[in-house]
C-alpha cells in the first residue's frame, strides 16, 4: 500500500486533554498542524464539586462533573471521545532526587546512544516506591568523565551517571483520579504532571534555556517547576492555592459566593495600592436586612497575608533549596490565581526577579477560541499539546482552508455538509475529506 492510499484510509485522530481542578473541570480536543502548532476544535467545561485542595474527595461528584464537560465537548465536535490525557497535581505529589548509573566496559570504543539514555529513564519510571506511583522522571544532568552534561549522547565513557528528579503521587490519590475518569466512560491514556503541562504553553524556548520558574496557582495548590537549559529540572507543590484566599475572605463573615466575587473583582495583593476610602457594599443574604461594607484596603490586607506568607515565601524557600536558585532569572505566573491584581508586583518584591503573567500561547495555533486564551486554561491546553507530542502518528495537516472549528460557531447557524450516508458530516469527516482531496491534487509537475 502506498503512502497516499494509507493517508486516504486513515481517519484523523483527535487528542484530548483533561484538567480536573479544584474549582473547574476543563476538557479540550485538538490536533497538531504540520508546523507543530496545536489547534483546538472543541472544549467542554463544568464546575468542580468533588475536588478539595487538589484531591478528589468525592469521586461520585467528580464523575458527574467530568460527564458534563464531556457531553459539551462531544456535542461541539460531533465525535465520540474514548481516551484522555489527564493532569495530576495536588498535595500528595512528591519530588525526590535520584541517581541511576550504567557501567560500560567497552565505553571508550562505543558512544553513548539515545537508547541507553532512554533505558536509564525507563528503569526509574518502573521502580517501585512504597505507597506511591511514579508520575514522571525529570533528567537534571549526566556525569561523564567528571563533567556535568545535559545530554550525554555521543560521548565516550565507561561509567555513565544520571541525576534525576523522580515525581511521585500517592497510590490511593492517583486511583481516585483514574477511577473518576473511568466512571465517566473514558480511558486514561496517560497521567501528566500539571505544572509541566502549563509550562509547555506558557513559556518560550528562550526562557527555558535562560532559566525560569513557572508558578501555577490553582484553586487547591500552587505548583512550582524550574527550567534550566531548556528542560524542567525541579518540581515542588505548595499545599495552598487561591481557594484559601476565598476562605479567608469568607471568614469576614460573608457567603462563599460573595467572597469569591470580592476576590476576583475587588481583590488586591498590595494594600498600599488599594483605596482606603473605598467601601465595598455586600448585599444582605442572611435575612437580617443589613448590608455589609468592607474597606478595600482591609480586603487587600487579608489577601496579601495569605499570598505572601503561605504561597510566595514557601516558593522562595523552595527555589533557594532547589540547587537552581542562581539559574532562575525570571518568574512566570499562570493558573486562575495568577489573575489577582498586583500579584506580579508582589512576586517581584518577594522573589526579587522579573515577573510576568503566563498566557497559553506557545505552541498553539492563533485561531483557538478567545475564551481559552486565559491563564485558567493553561493546564488543559498544555495537556493537549503534550498529548499531541506523545503520539507520533497524530495527524499533522495544514488546515487553513478547513471551515471554522465548531466551537466558534456555537450559538450560530452551522454550515452543514452531508456524508455518503446522508447524515451531517462530523468534524473528523470534514477534515479527512479536505486532507484526502489535498493529497490527491497533482503537483506542479502533474504527478499524483
Amino acid at each position: 500500500m502506498d503512502n497516499n492510499t494509507q493517508s486516504q484510509s486513515s481517519p484523523l485522530k483527535l487528542i484530548v486533554g483533561l484538567d480536573i481542578g479544584t474549582t473547574k473541570i476543563l476538557m479540550v480536543a485538538g490536533f497538531m498542524h504540520s508546523d507543530g502548532k496545536v489547534d483546538v476544535c472543541g472544549y467542554g467545561k463544568s464546575q468542580s464539586t468533588g475536588v478539595e485542595n487538589g484531591r478528589v474527595f468525592r469521586p461520585g461528584r467528580t464523575i458527574e462533573d467530568i460527564k458534563i464537560a464531556l457531553n459539551q465537548l462531544v456535542s461541539s465536535i460531533d465525535e465520540p471521545i474514548s481516551e484522555v490525557y489527564v493532569g495530576v497535581a495536588g498535595r500528595h505529589i512528591k519530588s525526590v532526587g535520584c541517581t541511576n548509573s550504567s557501567l560500560r566496559p567497552d565505553g571508550l570504543n562505543k558512544m553513548v546512544t539515545d537508547e541507553e539514555v532512554e533505558n536509564m529513564l525507563s528503569q526509574l519510571r518502573q521502580m517501585n516506591v512504597k505507597g506511591a506511583e511514579v508520575i514522571t522522571v525529570i533528567p537534571q544532568y549526566y556525569e561523564v568523565e567528571g563533567k556535568h552534561l545535559p545530554d550525554p549522547v555521543g560521548t565516550l565513557c565507561q561509567h555513565l551517571v544520571g541525576y534525576y528528579q523522580v515525581v511521585t503521587g500517592d497510590v490511593e490519590e492517583v486511583k481516585r483520579i483514574t477511577f473518576s475518569v473511568t466512571g465517566a466512560g473514558l480511558n486514561t491514556k496517560q497521567l501528566m504532571l500539571e505544572p509541566i503541562a502549563s509550562g509547555e504553553v506558557c513559556l518560550s524556548e528562550q526562557e527555558k534555556m535562560n532559566g525560569v520558574a513557572l508558578i501555577d496557582i490553582g484553586g487547591g495548590t500552587s505548583d512550582l517547576v524550574i527550567y534550566h537549559k531548556g528542560s524542567p529540572v525541579y518540581v515542588k507543590v505548595i499545599p495552598v492555592g487561591s481557594q484559601a484566599i476565598t476562605n479567608d475572605i469568607e471568614n469576614i463573615p460573608i457567603p462563599i459566593e460573595q467572597a469569591e466575587y470580592l476576590k476576583v473583582n475587588h481583590g488586591n495583593c498590595l494594600p498600599e495600592m488599594a483605596n482606603p476610602n473605598n467601601f465595598i457594599t455586600i448585599p444582605d443574604s442572611s435575612g437580617f436586612g443589613q448590608s455589609l461594607k468592607i474597606n478595600e484596603r482591609d480586603l487587600a490586607s487579608v489577601i496579601n497575608a495569605r499570598v505572601a506568607e503561605d504561597i510566595l515565601k514557601p516558593i522562595k524557600r523552595a527555589i533557594d533549596e532547589s540547587g537552581y536558585a542562581t539559574s532562575v532569572k525570571t518568574i512566570v505566573l499562570t493558573g486562575g490565581g495568577s489573575q489577582l491584581k498586583n500579584l506580579s508586583n508582589l512576586t517581584e518584591f518577594i522573589l526579587q526577579r522579573r515577573t510576568r503573567i503566563g498566557y497559553p500561547t506557545y505552541g498553539l495555533a492563533t485561531t483557538i477560541d478567545n475564551s481559552l486564551k486565559s491563564p485558567i486554561c493553561s493546564t488543559a491546553l498544555g495537556l493537549l499539546r503534550l498529548g499531541c507530542l506523545s503520539e507520533p502518528d497524530a495527524v499533522q495537516a495544514d488546515l487553513d482552508e478547513v471551515e471554522a472549528e465548531p466551537q466558534k460557531n456555537q450559538g450560530k447557524n452551522k454550515t452543514t455538509k452531508k456524508n455518503s450516508k446522508g447524515k451531517e458530516s462530523s468534524f473528523i469527516e470534514r477534515v479527512t475529506d479536505w486532507f484526502t482531496q489535498f493529497i490527491s491534487m497533482p503537483n506542479k509537475d502533474g504527478i499524483n
